[in-house]
């Protein structure tokens, strides 16, 4: 008897499931293109590791300039500082591998507006030119020694 119940329950299981299926098969299209959007509103609010280097690189380029034009960029990892994040984020970059070439920036919102500190010997100096880009210039995720 109670095979025969659950037989029963499998089979109107399975008709409503298709009855559903042919009914929503549109909105499952709504679903699919819905769920492709919100992807996409996504990415470009939480953009990836490489994009973020890509942003940090490209402010570098275009604020600072020294005795020989930048080849390379080398970005730390990005840092939270303070618990949960609550004392700011922070980056390290390098440039042309050249380690008196580090300086530290201050992130605010993932772009270094937050202010940035340098390595005594560093030959580039700040100069702000937002025409700059990244022609030419080779973004690398910067592996520390001590970390």
């Amino acid at each position: 008897m109670k095979l025969l119940n659950k037989k029963k329950n499998v089979i109107v299981l399975v008709i409503v499931s298709l009855i559903m299926i042919v009914l929503l098969g549109e909105d499952q299209l709504t679903i699919v293109k819905e769920t492709e959007l919100v992807r996409e509103v996504l990415a470009q609010k939480f953009p990836s590791e490489a994009e973020k280097r890509q942003r940090i690189a490209l402010w570098v380029v275009q604020h600072f300039e020294g005795p020989e034009p930048i080849k390379t960029i080398e970005v730390g990892k990005f840092e939270s500082y303070g618990f949960l994040g609550t004392g700011g984020r922070g980056v390290s970059v390098r440039i042309n591998k050249k380690e008196y070439n580090t300086m530290s920036l201050q992130l605010v919102k993932d772009s270094p507006n937050g202010g940035f500190g340098i390595h005594k010997a560093n030959e580039f100096h700040f100069e702000k030119q937002n025409d700059k880009n990244l022609k030419g210039v080779e973004v690398k995720l910067w592996r520390s020694d001590n970390g």
